[in-house]
């Protein structure tokens, strides 16, 4: 079960979707946020967005988040991407042999895609990218805790909708890349790629060649 829900994830990075429940979701990130349907986000739109998130997450309506809540809303957000994606796996395997090829996977980076390969064949296997999404789960759910401890700014153990829309000022600050009080689906797909390790050549930010470092983007989505 956990090598399925795994490899489901990681599909989503492999069929041009970021499938990440902490991290920007691309054009579902605007489909969200993006309320006046201009293109991009502004701060007045990502803090709406953190609130009506923040409703959804607080299950006993109390005006606060726990960490259970918080997983509980994750877990089951998980369970629709396994689902989504596991359908687009499906899908992307024209020739229905179970593995897939770059062309399959066109949408893939290249140099993720020969990281994955590990035997260099040109195929990936359902282990290959399984082993890839065991890697990506436990960094997924370390991400979480972090995030939650981040946006806790007073250490009470709960976070509140002040602390959330703190927090989602934050990120849109680091999504917006150039300043200009707007975040465009450019700038979600360069955090995107910080976010999974990854750079716009599908090099690894924590291997030669690659610039910067591995970093998370938190995500309100």
């Amino acid at each position: 079960m956990k090598k399925t829900i795994t490899l489901a994830l990681l599909t989503g990075l492999a069929l041009g979707g970021t499938a990440f429940a902490h991290g920007p979701h691309g054009g579902r990130f605007m489909e969200r946020l993006d309320t006046n349907g201009d293109g991009v986000v502004t701060k007045d739109e990502m803090e709406a967005g953190a609130q009506k998130h923040f409703a959804e997450i607080d299950a006993d309506k109390d005006g606060k988040i726990t960490a259970a809540e918080a997983k509980t809303h994750a877990d089951s957000r998980d369970a629709e991407m396994k689902d989504h994606f596991a359908a687009r796996l499906k899908e992307a395997d024209t020739n229905k042999d179970g593995k897939w090829t770059k062309d399959e996977l066109s949408k893939m980076p290249e140099g993720m895609f020969k990281h994955l390969d590990k035997n260099g064949d040109g195929v990936l296997t359902q282990d290959e990218l399984a082993a890839r999404g065991d890697r990506w789960e436990e960094r997924r759910d370390n991400f979480r805790e972090h995030l939650f401890e981040k946006a806790d700014a007073n250490k009470d153990g709960v976070v509140t909708k002040t602390e959330a829309v703190q927090l989602a000022d934050a990120h849109f600050a680091e999504l917006d890349a150039n300043k200009d009080g707007k975040v465009t689906k450019d700038e979600l797909k360069q955090a995107a790629e910080k976010h999974f390790g990854f750079g716009h050549h599908g090099h690894r930010h924590d291997e030669p060649g690659a610039a910067g470092a591995n970093a998370a983007t938190p995500s309100h989505t």
